[in-house]
């Protein structure tokens, strides 16, 4: 991992920078996953309108330069856990850089003091290159649901994270 990477809450001003984040990964993570037009048809500056209403729920991981990846952090609604990780992006030259990790290890000790008990996290089915990261952390498969985008279905499977044994140190993050 990178030196003088911290993570924080989102600011205003890391809104541009996570739709670029958001607009990259779709386009290059999704492509074969979801329809080619829904990707084509995505622009930061739609994406920026759309992140600037929510960012307050988000976390960055940032470095002196720039933002690297972001999370999304919720209360869980109709889940079987009390919170869950929405969405996880890591700008696509940073990933393998430990930023994903970080993240996530944020997301659970921040959900843990908070009294969180159960963690959940969904993702496309089909994307294994997540599904493998979701899984080498500790999630454990729990079911499958679809969700919709530009008017197709798609498969998604969720992992499931019991934050009372989940405890990860920083020499942990750092070579797993």
């Amino acid at each position: 991992m990178k030196n003088g990477i911290i993570v924080r809450n989102a600011k205003k001003e890391d809104i541009r920078q996570i739709a670029e984040i958001l607009v990259e990964d779709w386009k290059t993570a999704y492509r074969g996953i979801i329809d080619s037009d829904y990707l084509d048809s995505m622009s930061v500056d739609s994406r920026y309108e759309i992140e600037i209403k929510r960012y307050e729920k988000y976390i960055v991981a940032a470095d002196a330069e720039m933002i690297l990846g972001y999370a999304w952090l919720e209360t869980a609604e109709d889940e079987p856990a009390d919170c869950e990780v929405i969405a996880l992006y890591v700008r696509y030259s940073e990933r393998n850089n430990g930023i994903g990790k970080l993240l996530m290890r944020y997301a659970m000790n921040h959900f843990r003091e908070t009294g969180k008990k159960k963690m959940i996290v969904w993702c496309l089915k089909e994307n294994h290159e997540s599904r493998k990261f979701y899984e080498k952390i500790g999630g454990r498969e729990f079911r499958t649901g679809s969700h919709h985008w530009g008017g197709q279905e798609y498969e998604m499977i969720s992992y499931l994270y019991d934050l009372g044994q989940q405890q990860w140190t920083e020499n942990q993050i750092r070579t797993n």
